[in-house]
Parts: structure tokens; sequence; C-alpha cells
């Protein structure tokens, strides 16, 4: 168990106690010693810059050791502390101007010189019901909380050859006001012309207006920004509402033209479907009248045309139906004769030699079949090989020359 070498009270760590910087290059810890004295340091092994304000903190450990609203004593050893940021400037004014105040007295020792006159801002500011004070070690600032918590009044003596002392807290106290609360119409008190210290308060009071005006030229310049930049989005906004009534009026015009063109394909299929119904129900028609034609006594030639002429039908009604084509005689002559002579051929494939027999090309065939121009080259070559041609004949050539024969 540790005890505090001057008090004489146990010290008592908690691992919650310990706030570690984001960016990894320091820890804030705290100790408690006794009942209500923080001790609190930074753990690195090199000067650093205070970047985060460990109000959190300090909140946490007071919770923890149930000192709300109850008198509270800090130590704050800045060894290593050699700068803090601007956020953590700030984050010091809301802590120390906090409604209730957590603390009592804060003694900051092992003070490095170029944090000391950030140090005596910081005392500069402090409000009325906390005192902020000074100590050279360990020791001296453990007597001065003793002291406090005593009811002894730790601060040294003053007298009048303190103005300048005096002056110096305004001073400081003013320019955080300025620079840390960004109080720009903060009241400075000049000391009389003569003084010795009159030229740095008046270039403080020149200070003061210069931000004040670059600041109402900022805030003229944000305004200016901002109603360009509200113009610009009515303007997009007023684009995307025309974009979108475009967009809603293609859409309507698509679905009216899809509706359109469903019931015309509707239309279609009524049709297609009443003539094989009625293609159906002539097929057996034609074959009684074959049957009827071959019992009839007519000469032989005769008969053998009508009989031509209903198997004709029947071929016609046979290669209508395979390849979904209005056919006449001789288209269905063409297609009996290429089936009888490549019996391999599917119904597509057939379809695709009667529609290159009728002088269709291939852009036109692919654009019927819905494929590509490649897709439709595809399928010429495989009729081409189950056909049997070689590679050097045309298979509309070929395709040419049977309709020819057929009609010699």
């Amino acid at each position: 168990m540790e005890h505090c070498k001057v008090s004489g009270e146990e010290i008592i760590s908690n691992h919650r106690w310990i706030f570690r910087n984001p960016k990894k290059q320091y820890a804030t810890c705290i100790k408690r010693i006794g009942r209500n004295i923080l001790y609190a340091w930074v753990d690195s092994t090199k000067p650093v810059v205070l970047e985060t304000f460990e109000s959190d903190l300090v909140k946490k450990v007071l919770e923890d050791s149930k000192l709300e609203n109850k008198p509270a004593y800090l130590i704050w050893n800045l060894e290593h502390v050699k700068e803090i940021t601007y956020a953590y400037k700030q984050g010091i004014v809301d802590f120390l101007y906090n409604p209730s105040p957590p603390l009592t007295c804060v003694v900051f020792y092992n003070t490095a010189q170029e944090f000391e006159n950030t140090a005596q801002i910081i005392q500069a500011i402090h409000p009325s019901d906390l005192k902020v004070l000074f100590a050279e070690n360990y020791n001296q600032a453990m007597n001065i909380i003793l002291d406090v918590i005593a009811g002894k009044d730790p601060s040294p003596n003053s007298n009048e050859s303190d103005e300048y002392e005096e002056l110096k807290k305004t001073y400081l106290a003013t320019t955080a006001r300025i620079g840390w609360l960004n109080i720009l119409n903060t009241s400075i008190p000049l000391p009389p012309l003569q003084h010795s210290l009159y030229p740095f308060f008046s270039a403080l009071s020149f200070l003061q207006k210069d931000l004040a005006e670059q600041t109402k030229r900022y805030e003229q310049k944000k305004l200016q920004i901002e109603s360009e930049h509200s113009n610009k989005v009515k303007k997009s906004n007023v684009l995307i509402s025309s974009i979108e009534n475009k967009k809603e009026r293609l859409l309507q015009e698509f679905a009216n033209e899809k509706s359109t063109l469903e019931e015309t394909l509707s239309l279609r299929r009524n049709q297609c479907q009443a003539i094989e119904a009625t293609l159906k129900s002539r097929k057996p028609e034609l074959w009684k009248i074959m049957q009827d034609v071959g019992s009839l006594p007519v000469d032989k030639r005769s008969k053998k045309q009508i009989l031509d002429a209903c198997t004709q039908l029947i071929e016609s009604e046979k290669y209508q139906k395979k390849t979904d084509l209005p056919l006449t005689s001789a288209d269905t002559e063409f297609l009996s004769l290429i089936h009888k002579k490549h019996p391999n051929l599917d119904n597509r494939e057939l379809k695709v030699c009667l529609l290159i027999k009728l002088n269709y090309n291939t852009t036109e065939i692919a654009n019927h079949y819905a494929i590509t121009k490649r897709g439709m080259e595809s399928l010429r070559y495989r009729i081409h090989k189950k056909i049997g041609l070689r590679k050097n004949l045309s298979l509309k050539n070929y395709l040419t020359a049977l309709a020819e024969k057929l009609g010699s």
C-alpha cells in the first residue's frame, strides 16, 4: 500500500482513471490521495502537446470517489507538457466556468518554461470561487493544498509594489477572453496614458478591434457564400424536378405503349388461335375428301390432281405450323423438299432456310429472332454444316437452286 510522503495519507489507484490520447502519444493519469486530493500527471517519454481536455476523466474520478458537490483539490504535475491546443483551451474554460465547479483548488508544479505563459493565463481567468496556484515541486504543492484545506490563505501577501503583477494578470485574462473565449467586445481596462504598460494594453485594444472587423467580414462572406449556395441548390432542385417530371412522362408514355402492344399481341394471339382451330378442323375434312376421291369413278389423272392438291394443303398446314409463317404453295413445296433431303434440320433451321430463299439478309433474320448478327452467322454455319456443303459453296445459292428445280 502506497502513502503520500507529505500528508501520510493512502494513495489510491484505479484502472479507470486513465485517459489515453487517440493518437497514442501520451496518457493522462490520476490517483487519489486520502479522501479528496487528486494527483494528475502526463505519462510520456517526451514533451507533448495536450489535445483534448480531460474533463470526463476528472468527473469519473470524482464520481468513483463520491466527491460530487463536495470540496475536491487537484495537484497537477506539468512535467512533459509543452503546450496545449485551442480545443484544449476551450475545454479548460468550459471546465472552470461550469455552473458548479467540481474543484476547490488547483496547484500546478513542474511547469516547463515554454508552458509558463499559458499556465499563468489559466490562473488569470479562473473564477473567483476556484484557487489556481503554482508550486516548484510536489512537497510544496501538497503543503499548499493542506493549507487550503485547513482554511489558511496560501496566496502571497500583496502590497502596492504588486501593481505590475495585477496589471499582468489583467492583461493575460483579457487576451484569454479574446483568444480563448472569442469575446471580442470585452472591456479592456487601460492604465493611465503615461504608464509604461499602456502601449501593451493599447495594442491589445487595436487587436481586439481588428479581430472584430475580420469576424464581421468573415460573417458577411459566410452569408454571401450561403446565399450563393442556396441559389445553386434552388436551381439544382428546379432542374431535378424538371428531370423527374420528364421521367414520369416518359414512364407514362412507355406504360401506354406497352399496354397498346399487349392489346395488339393479345389480338394477334387470338387470331392465331382461331386460324389454328380452323386448320385443325380442316385437316380431317381434307383426309375425308381424299378418301372420297379415291372411290370416285373418274380418270386416274384427274383423281391424282385432286389428291395432290389435298396433300399440298395438308403439307402447307404442317409447315405453316412449324415455321409460324404464312406460306404459299411454293413455300410449302420448298420446305417439304428440303425437309426430305435434310431431315436433321429443326423447325427454326427450316424457317431460316425459307427466309434465306426469300432473299432476307442476315441482319433482317437476326432482328426477326431477336439475336445478334454474330449469333445469326453461327446459326447459318450450323445449317451449312448439317446440309453438308463444302466451305466454298454458298448456302443461299444452294437453296435458290433447290427452289429453281421445283419451278422447273
